[in-house]
């Protein structure tokens, strides 16, 4: 039953992916801010969702993988870079933010 949720999460994802991609074009934002602000999205629910680096891994090759062989054009790669430069900065980054103590020196006022 995990592993059918995984496929169907995943899969869902990849939906997700291509109407942000369809949806931004719609409303006119140039293509290179359209890939970015896309590959990051889905590198990052990608890599909250499954926590596992070789899991990771897998589906974002996979996937980019597949999009190369049906596109063969350079904003695959482009898109597969940005998606783990946001893995690889997630990963370093939450364990991190997890130990941060913020502490408020001074209570807030309602003057």
């Amino acid at each position: 039953m995990f592993i059918i949720k995984n496929i169907f999460v995943f899969l869902l994802s990849i939906v997700c992916l291509c109407l942000m991609l369809i949806v931004f074009n719609y409303l006119g934002f140039m293509k290179i801010i359209n890939i970015i602000v896309s590959s990051v999205i889905f590198g990052t629910f990608i890599t909250l969702y499954f926590k596992e680096i070789k899991l990771c891994m897998t589906l974002f090759a996979l996937f980019f993988g597949a999009m190369l062989c049906i596109s063969q054009t350079m904003e695959v790669v482009l898109m597969f870079l940005i998606t783990l430069l946001v893995y690889f900065t997630i990963t370093t980054m939450m364990p991190k933010l997890k130990n941060i103590q913020i502490k408020i020196n001074q209570p807030i006022g309602m003057d």
